[in-house]
């Protein structure tokens, strides 16, 4: 049995090494966004009248209770702070968890690496459980972040501890759910589709029982388990050795699973393609390999924008007797009716979530890169110039697309409440359509990293997304200097619809984008390209 895990310590150390960049990044985009959600309910909401107004008002919404859950403890910041940010936030951090699993698993056996790592003196488990142990410090280093922060913000000691729980033990549950999923899938993607399907799947349920009343449904998955948790109520930690339990099954399940099917084979493997198809151009062919991804990320933003448009209405009760929310909106939003403000706002997170996918895109192309397809794909005629021009045309569709369709459906949620569709979809389509330059300024800017060298992709784009966030937006709440905020792009832009347009620093932005692009083609055309 002790054989099975030979070599444990070495490939735990060897996934440290490998995830030094993402784990971080990850971690601190989880803290920092609950500490600007800590601090923005602590200058709006700093009175028991300011927090009872909430509760009376946009918290009692269905929207918002689907969202968030009810807000049920009004006696302290650190409670309203922890409903804010609460189950949105366990669930990111619950699929931030599984992906990490199915990257340093699956993902590994896709690339034919574990086939080398398994050639040498490796145990049958060290693989998968140095991956679940890495993933197990993630978990519970973001559960002591919120622990800590919930702290700083009011809360006692064991009901900083109880939300710190909420997050380390969903994460745990995510964690052997991946683990389970990476060993039936048979490629990364469809291991990684199934058990985020799972975690959002179960947080859907859960708001989908608050909205309506029937609490039973939190009992159905480990995000409703996080919330029978309650911090600030019953402050209960039996709902957590539900967590516990699913963890052990399914990580039972994976290990089994992993000594009774072969290298690289599994119960769930996708869809072949038609056996007569061909591909007749790069362009169709990157359209191909990124298509199924990208669908995914238009149904999530979708589904988000579309709730997002159903809310609108609910922000003149959000500000309801809270002049400093109010002044907060107008500070991010500029001036205007409120339900403009709100669009404008809601838009620039919405660029940030394009500006996501397109590092994902890339780093994806990274990975074919470093796998060897991309240099068997330049020794047919397709030229270098062609490929890179792919990559960017990739981008910049890919990023107005998923920014129109998600203003389109903002505007299709709001006309459907105000019963304005005209006014509602134009200002929602226009907010929208004016965040792409400087989503493409991130977006191009990561080509530009591949095409200077692939290792700078994943680390540099994810830092552009985290830095031009936590400089953009997050910067309000931070109170960074106006100086320091622009260095983010969409610093720049025009708050449409509530301000007028101003296309100066659109243009200027789109001419960073070319440059970048200019860049890129330049680059790519005189490096060398890495083999398998």
């Amino acid at each position: 049995m002790t054989a099975d895990f030979a070599s444990t310590g070495l490939l735990t150390r060897l996934d440290l090494r490998r995830e030094r960049i993402i784990a971080p990044v990850t971690a601190v985009v989880l803290i920092a966004t609950n500490a600007a959600t800590v601090s923005s309910v602590n200058t709006l909401y700093g009175t028991p009248e300011e927090r009872q107004s909430l509760a009376a008002g946009a918290a009692a919404n269905s929207a918002f209770k689907l969202l968030l859950g009810p807000l049920e403890h009004l006696q302290s910041n650190a409670a309203v702070a922890s409903w804010r940010a609460g189950l949105f936030m366990i669930a990111a951090s619950a699929v931030c968890a599984a992906l990490m699993v199915t990257r340093l698993t699956r993902k590994e056996e896709e690339l034919g690496r574990l086939e080398l790592v398994r050639a040498g003196r490796t145990g049958r488990l060290a693989p998968l459980t140095a991956a679940v142990i890495v993933a197990l410090g993630f978990a519970v280093v973001i559960g002591v972040g919120m622990a800590g922060l919930m702290a700083s913000a009011g809360a006692t000691g064991t009901e900083a501890a109880v939300v710190g729980g909420q997050y380390a033990s969903t994460s745990l549950a995510a964690i052997g759910l991946a683990a389970l999923t990476a060993q039936v899938a048979t490629t990364a993607r469809l291991a990684n589709l199934i058990a985020v399907a799972v975690v959002i799947g179960g947080y859907v349920v859960r708001g989908a029982g608050d909205a309506s009343g029937w609490e039973w449904l939190r009992w159905t998955n480990p995000v409703g388990w996080a919330q029978q948790m309650d911090p600030f109520g019953a402050n209960s930690w039996w709902p957590a050795l539900l967590c516990v339990a699913f963890f052990a099954t399914t990580v039972a399940a994976a290990a089994w699973a992993s000594g009774h099917r072969d290298l690289g084979g599994g119960l769930i493997t996708p869809a072949p393609g038609p056996p007569s198809s061909t591909v007749s151009s790069v362009a169709g062919l990157i359209v191909r390999l990124h298509r199924g991804a990208f669908l995914g990320w238009l149904v999530g933003i979708g589904v988000f924008a579309l709730l997002i448009g159903v809310l609108v209405n609910a922000a003149t009760s959000l500000t309801a007797d809270n002049p400093q929310m109010m002044d907060y909106l107008h500070r991010l939003g500029g001036p205007g009716a409120l339900s403009k403000v709100f669009l404008a706002v809601i838009m620039s997170y919405l660029g940030f979530a394009a500006a996501t996918w397109a590092v994902t895109a890339i780093s994806r192309t990274r990975a074919d890169e470093s796998a060897g397809r991309i240099e068997v794909l330049l020794a047919t005629p397709t030229s270098r110039s062609a490929f890179i021009a792919s990559q960017l045309g990739l981008v910049v569709v890919g990023v107005s697309v998923l920014l129109v369709t998600a203003g389109l459906l903002v505007g299709l949620g709001a006309g459907a409440v105000t019963g304005d569709w005209a006014g509602m979809i134009s200002d929602a389509v226009r907010g929208a359509a004016v965040q792409i330059p400087a989503a493409l300024v991130i977006a191009v800017g990561v080509v530009a990293l591949y095409a200077i060298t692939p290792r700078l992709v994943v680390g540099g784009g994810w830092t552009m997304v985290v830095a031009a966030f936590l400089l953009g937006p997050m910067g309000e709440l931070f109170g960074l200097g106006q100086t320091v905020r622009n260095l983010s792009p969409f610093t720049h832009l025009p708050m449409v619809p509530s301000q007028p347009m101003r296309w100066v620093p659109v243009v200027v932005l789109l001419l960073i984008v070319v440059a970048l692009g200019a860049l890129a083609r330049w680059r790519f055309d005189r490096r060398d390209v890495e083999g398998a």
